[in-house]
């Protein structure tokens, strides 16, 4: 009966191994179709903009940015990464615990578990056959086990998940930083657009239909034919551009859409002010303020800042391999056996091992380790010359657009006057050429206003810059009213609030010199520049009352360079 058994168990392995192998050989790529692929875009498509409060009311900015927070999908992706590595972080706590192993079993045999012995010297048998062995059993053991070295691993390998939460959390706030100067730049270039459509399109008709005026007087020579070429080479000129800036800033609406993530193809105004209520501010600090504010809190320094900490805990970890292994466990056994005197007991025992190769690894591991922190601290170096290339640039763009606006608002004043002025001559003007001289001033005094809203545009993207780069935000209440007195005054209230807290300085300390010990989570939330994760349904600014248009930041002043 044994050797049926035994037969049958070899007969059903051999299938199962048989199974396997056939079933791995006709495993072969398999596409999607395209109906796979349009149920999922169709599933895509639902889910994109599903959960959204509708838009039923002209867009102020701070709505944008409110919706832009909420309803972003690449913000929504950051806070997702930051939740999953914040899960990683509570899972890896437990690698700290001793291993628990637990195993139970129930045996039964069709005959007796039955021997006997034989002397090694005469070969004959010395006993009759006999078990100490019942024919049904159950066993059950627990062991539990903690090693050393599988602690200090652990330990350090949670050090670094939590690192890695924090680098999580400035990537996340720079994707914010980024979305919200992405979002105002659009936004003003597509009020520029809803504010000028009427006019830029006038302008155009005008010009248009002023052409084949212009054509008669060189054909009819009512005119010098050089003079009304000329005519006609800068009255398509501006219709070119006028066409091309118009089309620019069109763009800025669908771009704008797609950053609030309304659905392509809604219709949605713009509570954009007036060009007469835009106004552009000197800056008020020193760049020497803002270059100490953008390496402490830059998000892009402080991620190489944590990435640094994970180098270093890696080093260790490292190192550490390379010690034995000492453990120590803890089993308690329980056997039904009947013929056993002790059916439950407890068993304990301490072993240490290791790999004595190990210690020719340790100065190779040694110098290993001291040009992998030299590379992490070099990053950051790189990265912080980077950062204060994009401040300079940023203020730099700032003040050429600054004064770029200040000059282009003139100019649309006196192209306005200009037209005006034309405008009242040509009415009685009854040659060709004085209507000709009016559709060029309309079309002059059209552009040089859309290049105002161009230039404010530009400005407001450089002062968004500025907030990114130096890594702080304004108060929630004042987020639309984008301005250097804000910036101004954020960056003095962070450096004040940073120098007057000693965590803060101890982990500027540590991080300079990355081989102590830190522990500067404590430090940048007393600091206040780690923000909770972004809640996808109350976000953190408000929706403001939108029966007003949109104020912004008074007093016109000039665009003085540095300090």
């Amino acid at each position: 009966m044994s050797r049926r058994f035994g037969r049958a168990s070899s007969v059903l392995m051999s299938g199962g191994i048989l199974a396997f192998a056939l079933a791995g050989c006709a495993l072969s790529p398999e596409p999607l179709t395209d109906a796979q692929r349009a149920a999922e875009a169709a599933i895509d498509r639902h889910d994109m903009f599903a959960n959204q409060d509708p838009l039923t009311r002209p867009l102020t900015l701070k709505e944008a940015f409110r919706r832009a927070l909420a309803y972003n999908l690449d913000s929504r992706v950051k806070v997702m990464e930051e939740a999953l590595a914040q899960n990683d972080l509570d899972l890896s706590r437990y690698d700290l615990l001793p291993k628990a192993y637990f195993s139970a079993a129930n045996t039964d045999r069709n005959n007796v578990d039955a021997s006997s012995s034989q002397s090694v010297t005469t070969g004959a048998t010395t006993v009759p056959p006999s078990t100490s062995t019942d024919r049904d059993v159950r066993t059950a053991q627990l062991n539990l086990s903690w090693n050393i070295l599988d602690f200090g691993v652990s330990y350090f390998n949670a050090r670094q998940q939590a690192n890695r939460v924090l680098v999580a959390d400035e990537e996340r706030r720079k994707v914010v930083e980024n979305l919200l100067q992405d979002v105002r730049r659009a936004y003003w270039r597509a009020a520029g657009a809803q504010r000028l459509h009427g006019q830029v399109e006038a302008a155009i008709r005008a010009a248009q239909n002023a052409l084949p005026a212009a054509r008669k007087v060189e054909s009819e020579g009512l005119g010098s034919p050089v003079d009304s070429l000329r005519y006609q080479k800068a009255l398509l000129d501006l219709i070119g551009q006028l066409e091309t800036v118009e089309h620019t800033l069109d763009v800025s609406k669908v771009e704008l859409a797609s950053l609030i993530n309304l659905p392509f193809g809604q219709r949605y105004t713009l509570a954009a002010p007036s060009e007469h209520s835009l106004r552009i501010k000197s800056v008020p600090m020193p760049i020497r303020e803002m270059e100490e504010t953008a390496l402490i809190f830059n998000p892009d320094v402080r991620e190489q800042s944590y990435q640094t900490r994970i180098s270093v805990d890696e080093t260790r970890k490292a190192l550490l391999k390379l010690l034995p292994g000492l453990t120590f466990s803890v089993n308690p056994n329980y056997d039904s056996n009947s013929f056993l005197v002790n059916h439950d007991w407890l068993s304990g025992s301490a072993q240490i091992a290791g790999y004595l190769n190990n210690l020719l690894l340790l100065p190779t591991t040694m110098r290993r380790d001291d040009e992998t922190l030299e590379l992490a601290n070099r990053r950051r170096e790189a990265v912080s010359m980077a950062v204060l290339a994009k401040l300079h640039i940023a203020y730099d763009q700032y003040l050429a657009a600054a004064s770029e606006y200040h000059w282009a608002m003139q100019l649309a004043d006196v192209d306005q006057r200009l037209y005006q002025q034309i405008a009242n001559r040509a009415e009685t003007d009854v040659q060709v050429q004085g209507d000709l001289e009016r559709v060029s001033a309309q079309v002059s005094a059209v552009f040089s206003l859309l290049r105002s809203y161009q230039s404010y545009a530009e400005a407001q993207a450089a002062l968004g810059r500025l907030y990114a780069t130096l890594g702080i935000k304004p108060p929630p209440s004042e987020i639309e009213l984008l301005d250097v007195e804000a910036i101004d005054q954020g960056v003095r209230s962070a450096l004040i609030a940073y120098k007057d807290n000693p965590l803060a300085l101890a982990a500027t300390n540590d991080a300079a010199q990355p081989n102590a010990p830190v522990d500067v989570s404590a430090a940048v939330l007393a600091s206040g520049h780690v923000e909770t994760p972004l809640d996808l349904k109350q976000t953190a600014i408000a929706a403001p009352d939108q029966s007003e248009p949109l104020p912004v930041s008074a007093s016109p002043g000039d665009t003085t360079g540095r300090r």
